[in-house]
């Protein structure tokens, strides 16, 4: 009997550890007790990523996907990535977090692609992020450029050809008239040019003639305009004078102008008994006249006061 519990004890101790060290093999590979540091990444979509997802460093499996929360904020709505990276892996703080897949069939993990700074995250902080690599996405928004190029370039191109065809077409029907107006006109032009020499050669000595008045008159247009200018800096000269005399001689100017205002004042004065004195000469002068006009002889025997 006690033999027996002894085999039950040992079997029970042998599988016991053994249960632990699968416990614990199993535990290293899935990595729950390797030290982790988290970060948080923001995507505004998270098209194939789930919790427990993978990410890379460079292509290289670092850690994995804790959470995923959607966030609204003022401005626009995130969904915030909480994961967890291996202790040892520094991450720049230039870095980019790139949602990626390596194939069509694969699934889509978050590629963080080192940067260049030589500062380095802390625990906690956020990784800048790139948006998605989607290769379906991608592929995608190639083809809805290609489809908008066919319908805004490849499409008006195609009917400007059409139209050009069309206008080929019409100039090939009009080149003959056009081709015999130029005809019509390259030979009114030979005609027209042969009448502007012949006019030349009749006139040629007329023309050199009208030239050298032009020149001459040019040269007397020059000369007088010289004339103009030195004219100019002589008037220039007379009024700087002037006005250093005026300015040198303002005083007696001023008493100049006093003495005028006080004769013109006397002139005034006295202009009533001038008026009557020059009123009583023309009557005297007019009476005279008349004397003369009715006896003449007074002018050699003079006048007898005695007469009437």
């Amino acid at each position: 009997m006690r033999d027996s519990r002894k085999n039950y004890l040992i079997v029970g101790t042998f599988v016991l550890t053994m249960l632990s060290t699968l416990l614990v093999w199993l535990a290293v590979l899935s990595g729950s007790i390797q030290t982790t540091t988290s970060y948080y990444i923001d995507f505004e979509n998270v098209i194939g990523l789930s919790p427990g997802g993978q990410i890379l460093f460079e292509g290289y499996p670092v850690g994995e996907i804790e959470d995923i929360v959607f966030i609204r904020r003022p401005e626009g709505a995130v969904y915030r990535l909480t994961i967890t990276i291996r202790e040892g892996w520094d991450i720049p703080e230039d870095s980019l977090a790139v949602m990626t897949q390596a194939s069509l069939l694969s699934a889509m993990v978050v590629d963080i692609q080192a940067g260049t700074s030589t500062r380095q995250l802390a625990p906690g902080e956020r990784i800048p992020s790139l948006g998605s690599t989607n290769i379906m996405t991608a592929m995608a928004s190639v083809a809805a450029k290609l489809g908008n190029l066919a319908d805004t370039s490849l499409k008006p191109f195609l009917d400007n050809l059409s139209g050009g065809t069309d206008s080929l077409t019409t100039l090939s029907h009009d080149a003959p008239i056009i081709l015999n107006n130029v005809k019509t006109f390259t030979h009114q032009l030979t005609t027209a040019s042969t009448r502007l020499n012949g006019i030349l050669d009749k006139s040629g000595g007329k023309i050199e003639t009208i030239l050298g008045k032009t020149e001459l008159a040019s040269g007397n247009i020059s000369t007088l305009t010289t004339d103009f200018h030195h004219t100019r800096k002589q008037l220039d000269a007379l009024l700087h004078s002037m006005r250093k005399i005026v300015s040198n001689n303002s005083g007696e100017i001023d008493h100049s102008i006093a003495d005028l205002h006080h004769a013109l004042e006397v002139v005034a004065s006295h202009v009533q008994e001038i008026s009557s004195n020059l009123e009583a000469t023309t009557r005297n002068m007019n009476e005279l006249t008349s004397d003369l006009r009715r006896n003449p002889g007074l002018i050699v025997r003079g006048r007898d006061f005695h007469e009437p």
